[in-house]
């Protein structure tokens, strides 16, 4: 049988093609630490590569989602502490108006200062922003709290005065729910569980993200009672919200009206639990999402682990291999000078 140049030359071309392609593949796998590329390459350890990616990216979801709501968690517990320290200040003025050396215009007119700046900066704290959300204005994407034109506190538009209910189900004086006060939740991982039409789900499977500062400064309205100077007995309906508060005992320092303002410091002392309860209820919250975000971080560990397991080479084996291949290109190389023109194996080379 007669073996012409052509047959040569074709066969060398297939073989020395063959071979670079092995030799580009086995660097292609120690340059990316991966097994394989497509699903074809593997398909069992592909199904559980995609399996394994999945659950990297919902973690990897879940721990930006922790880490966004302990960044909100933070700015509203510190502007909850900011108004405790306000108020608690307030109070202690309040008492000091109160004591009979205190009582002249010049004093009350200090003291009445001194609550219209503890209001402005209660005002600016409650509509802190995080990035661009009021981290205690409910779900509003606008300036949540406003003073109405006889000074009152209004909560998107409502009288706090004239708002009841609770958080996430807030309703006017008419019965009517107050715009923008619904709760929004995040899904950090606890199992989100949907209802059959997927227009529900069970809140114990989700992280709320609502910051009530409402809920927290006072809300509604209730009666005071108190003996005026002539000594009889006042019952007098006021608002239970902290700004609400102080605005009535700006209008006490005013009338010279200690009496009344001892009421309405006793009114706004009674608040301070609800705050307290707040700020507590924020670090309790804190807590379980450092948990969480420290379990997340050990699980994002864990599938790592699978992933290179799954999807990873052996780094010995593998370059022993590339060394195999690459002695198998060198010596295809040396072959090919011996029996291919040298202007073929120039072109190659």
């Amino acid at each position: 049988m007669r073996i012409t140049q052509r047959q040569i030359t074709n066969n060398y071309m297939y073989n020395i093609n063959n071979t670079l392609g092995k030799y580009a593949g086995q660097f292609e796998k120690l340059e990316t630490g991966r097994g394989f590329e497509r699903l074809s390459q593997n398909v069992s350890l592909g199904k559980k590569a995609l399996r394994n990616r999945t659950a990297i990216y919902r973690n990897a979801q879940y721990s930006a989602n922790v880490e966004s709501a302990k960044e909100q968690m933070s700015a509203a517990e510190n502007a909850l502490m900011s108004i405790n320290d306000q108020v608690q200040n307030v109070s202690s003025l309040a008492e000091k108006a109160m004591n009979g050396t205190n009582t002249d215009e010049r004093s009350r007119k200090i003291f009445s200062a001194a609550l219209e700046e503890t209001k402005r900066g209660m005002l600016d704290n409650l509509n802190s922003m995080h990035l661009d959300k009021y981290i205690l204005g409910g779900t509003n994407g606008e300036t949540p709290y406003t003073v109405g034109e006889s000074g009152e506190l209004l909560f998107n538009g409502t009288p706090a005065s004239e708002i009841t209910g609770d958080a996430g189900s807030y309703v006017d004086a008419n019965g009517d729910p107050v715009e923008l006060s619904g709760v929004t939740y995040v899904d950090i991982g606890l199992g989100l569980k949907l209802s059959p039409d997927g227009e529900n789900f069970d809140e114990n499977s989700v992280f709320k993200m609502t910051f009530p500062g409402l809920e927290w400064t006072g809300y509604g309205s209730s009666e005071i009672t108190y003996e005026d100077k002539s000594g009889v007995e006042v019952t007098e309906t006021v608002s239970n919200n902290m700004y609400d508060i102080l605005t009535q005992m700006q209008s006490a320092l005013d009338a010279n009206d200690t009496e009344r303002l001892g009421a309405l410091r006793e009114h706004l002392e009674n608040g301070f639990d609800d705050l307290l309860v707040g700020i507590a209820n924020l670090g309790t919250r804190a807590a379980f999402l450092e948990s969480k975000g420290a379990q997340l971080e050990d699980e994002a560990t864990d599938l790592e682990i699978i992933r290179k397991n799954v999807e990873g080479i052996n780094e010995t084996d593998e370059i022993t291999k590339m060394q195999e291949y690459s002695q198998s290109w060198l010596l295809t190389l040396r072959f090919g000078s011996q029996i291919l023109p040298q202007s073929l194996m120039d072109y190659i080379r």
